[in-house]
């Protein structure tokens, strides 16, 4: 591998977004929206997608419409998101909260030493919380 140095560096300045191929558009936007506090941005039903932002993080989500499912044989959905937290007590009090509006999860746990919340969304999609060791 070679030096990639100053001049080598690629352009990026951050995450732009993940797109995420769904069954049902609508649902998932209420549970990324309940599960991740997460905010409409853009929308277009004709085409079948809408765009959902974190405003402070900075991170979009975006949900395309893909009604047969044929992403799911093929392994083209995503293997999962993993998200920062600050802390494990954040992570704790973001558990309480999915409990308090019926999103399922088993509990915070440890995952490679650091405090990690593992959910599901409504297509099977892996969402992780994870926040540093302490």
């Amino acid at each position: 591998m070679t030096d990639a140095g100053p001049a080598r560096i690629g352009p990026m300045t951050g995450l732009s977004h993940v797109q995420l191929r769904v069954t049902d558009v609508d649902a998932s936007a209420r549970w990324y929206t309940a599960a991740l506090g997460l905010e409409p941005f853009q929308a277009d039903p004709g085409i079948g997608y809408a765009a959902l932002r974190h405003r402070s993080a900075g991170i979009v989500i975006v949900l395309s419409a893909d009604a047969s499912g044929s992403w799911r044989h093929d392994g083209g959905a995503l293997d999962h998101l993993a998200f920062a937290v600050t802390d494990g007590s954040t992570l704790d009090a973001w558990a309480a909260h999915l409990t308090a509006v019926g999103i399922d999860h088993p509990g915070v746990t440890l995952e490679n030493g650091n405090p990690s919340l593992q959910l599901r969304d409504p297509d099977g999609t892996a969402v992780e919380l994870v926040a540093p060791r302490s």
